[in-house]
């Protein structure tokens, strides 16, 4: 008995968990969570453009605050950062919300009993966090990853992102290919399973420390879990601004570089003729 009620007080699932299904369609905890997120973003997009002032108020300040500092920060990367400006912020902003609705009192802890498979009476949460479910993470890493090809092949055309991939010279070309690619890859899986595990170690370290010390304690950790969630989405944004940038600057360093090359060659030959006119 003592071992039952001490594993009852911890309920945390990896995979979000269903509420109801409408025919195929099949409804979790995570969707109300990004459902509340977007609801956020909504209520605060309409504040800005609604009611905003020349001379901002604290809650047009406080919103217009995270914005500015992070646009400051893409500005920097790369001449062409207004073309993906909106995707990083909007990368940042709902990953902060999301994560920390997941402080929000009742979020993970209020939800609906039923009889697990081991025949143990467990409770559902109605809402859950959606970034500490990875399909959510995955769904905008896909999205993150999708962009910086796009702009990858803006930045060399078609041709010249293969060119990158293949490598040089061309005849290490079936070594790199595979190797390129696969690096390619690999920040679609950092991108979700970074965001994926840090959300989720929270989550399980908020539920742990509220079953050990329900008081005093679990305020320490919330605090520290404000702060993590806003670097968490601040890490994810630029790391998807630096990918689209590298990309960008790449496209750029080769178009200097044959700019150098062709102004080289321009003054060589007329070096030559000069000399010729001199004699």
């Amino acid at each position: 008995m003592p071992e039952e009620e001490g594993e009852s007080l911890i309920h945390v699932a990896i995979e979000a968990e269903e509420l109801f299904a409408i025919g195929p369609l099949h409804f979790t905890n995570s969707m109300v969570g990004a459902l509340l997120t977007s609801v956020v973003l909504g209520l605060a997009a309409w504040y800005i453009t609604r009611r905003s002032t020349l001379v901002p108020g604290r809650l047009q300040s406080a919103l217009e605050l995270p914005v500015e500092l992070l646009t400051g920060i893409i500005s920097e990367s790369s001449s062409r950062w207004r073309g993906y400006a909106g995707l990083i912020l909007g990368f940042f902003l709902i990953i902060l919300i999301a994560n920390w609705i997941g402080l929000l009192p009742g979020v993970g802890t209020i939800g609906i009993t039923h009889i697990d498979p081991t025949g143990h009476e467990a409770v559902i949460p109605i809402v859950r966090p959606a970034s500490a479910d990875l399909n959510f993470t995955l769904g905008l890493a896909i999205v993150a990853f999708v962009m910086f090809i796009y702009w990858g092949i803006k930045a060399n055309g078609a041709r010249g992102y293969l060119k990158e991939l293949m490598g040089e010279p061309l005849y290490m070309a079936p070594l790199m290919f595979p190797i390129n690619l696969i690096s390619e890859l690999s920040r679609l899986i950092s991108l979700s399973m970074r965001l994926f595990g840090n959300v989720f170690a929270g989550e399980v370290l908020l539920a742990t420390m509220l079953a050990l010390a329900p008081i005093l304690i679990p305020a320490v950790f919330l605090g520290l879990e404000i702060l993590f969630g806003f670097v968490q989405a601040l890490v994810f944004a630029l790391l998807a601004m630096t990918y689209i940038a590298t990309a960008i600057a790449e496209h750029h360093t080769t178009d200097h570089d044959d700019d150098h090359g062709e102004a080289d060659a321009a003054h060589a030959d007329h070096a030559p003729a000069a000399g010729a006119a001199a004699a």
